[in-house]
């Protein structure tokens, strides 16, 4: 049996190991109430203290004996060290479920970032700035479900030549990008004589056509004369490259 002192009263209460091994040696005063780790205050019991021996049921309770009648009890703290023990792994699982979130966050936005800066124009300076550790691009949305040729016409010209006429309808809600046009002019038979491909800049368009818009395009050109004999036919595509 030992006796520690709190060290605020220094009122003395008497301790045994069971005791501190409950509480891995913090206690509470039951004097002046300051809580303190007794195994840093324990001194060995002299002998005209006559220290009395706790019974086995005594030794699971919170309150330790006193030193003398009038002395107050000092209480064990069996929560305090593993409440903060608890605290910390909440407060690591709580960091770390709120980083996951973050991380699923940026990955959505940036599996839509294309959208969100056609419909918020202002969104693309973010936008781009979270592109930058995985080093992708804000582009206008691709969307060739959105689009579709109307209006197309195909004629020889008197001058020669010829002339492609049509027009590229958005129908989504918010701007897409632009796409190349493949043309394939076909003989009788409905085989391709000849296949252009014409780029955003052959068309003379901007990058990307507005929500529920049209891109209207002329194109002139001419064919070699052996070719153009058997040129009686033309189909248009419209594809992202």
């Amino acid at each position: 049996m030992n006796t520690t002192h709190c060290p605020e009263c220094t009122t003395a209460f008497k301790v045994s190991s069971e005791q501190l091994a409950l509480a891995n040696g913090w206690v509470r005063c039951g004097r002046c109430g300051a809580v303190f780790e007794a195994e840093k205050h324990v001194a060995s019991a002299s002998p005209t203290q006559a220290p009395l021996e706790m019974e086995s049921s005594e030794l699971a309770q919170p309150e330790m004996q006193r030193m003398a009648d009038t002395s107050p009890a000092a209480h064990v703290l069996p929560s305090a060290p593993a409440s903060a023990m608890a605290s910390k792994g909440s407060g690591i699982w709580a960091g770390l479920s709120a980083l996951l979130m973050l991380l699923l966050a940026w990955q959505v936005v940036l599996s839509h970032r294309h959208v969100l800066a056609a419909e918020e124009p202002d969104l693309k300076p973010v936008l781009q700035a979270l592109c930058v550790p995985v080093a992708c691009e804000v582009t206008w949305p691709r969307e060739p479900d959105a689009l579709q040729i109307e209006n197309s016409s195909f004629n020889e010209d008197v001058q020669g030549g010829y002339t492609l006429q049509l027009r590229i309808k958005n129908s989504q809600h918010h701007p897409v990008a632009t796409p190349y046009l493949e043309l394939n002019l076909t003989d009788l038979q409905d085989q391709v004589v000849v296949r252009r491909v014409f780029s955003i800049e052959d068309m003379a368009l901007k990058e990307h056509i507005a929500a529920l818009r049209d891109a209207r395009v002329t194109l002139h050109f001419e064919l070699d004369p052996k070719v153009s004999e058997h040129v009686s036919g033309f189909r248009a595509l419209i594809f992202y490259p």
